[in-house]
């Protein structure tokens, strides 16, 4: 599988971890329960941007591919992290909108 595409599977895991599962909400509640006081955001946790561009250098690093062409393409990905997470949001409502309408053709 090429690094790329890995790259790309780790910005979609990761935006979905960190934007849309709730997860992060979770976690900054129980922080904030065990400060004792609120905790709204804790970069580059609670930030899908942030956490984009450090998982993907992590991920180079892992694969022993760190190189300059891969890691613009991590800055890309991590820029472009708010639009993949629009375009996951997009993909559900799609399918959602589907299967509403196969519905009321069993109904």
């Amino acid at each position: 599988m090429s690094t790329y595409f890995e790259l790309l599977l780790v910005t979609a895991v990761v935006v979905y971890i960190v934007a849309l599962s709730g997860f992060t909400s979770t976690w900054l509640g129980w922080l904030s329960k065990l400060l004792k006081g609120p905790v709204r955001q804790l970069r580059p946790f609670s930030c899908a941007q942030c956490m984009t561009w450090w998982c993907c250098l992590a991920w180079l690093l892992f694969r022993h591919q760190f190189t300059l062409p891969l890691v613009a393409y991590s800055a890309a990905l991590a820029f472009f992290s708010i639009t993949v997470e629009n375009v996951l949001i997009f993909l559900r409502e799609g399918l959602l909108f589907c299967l509403r309408k196969l519905n009321e053709l069993w109904m």
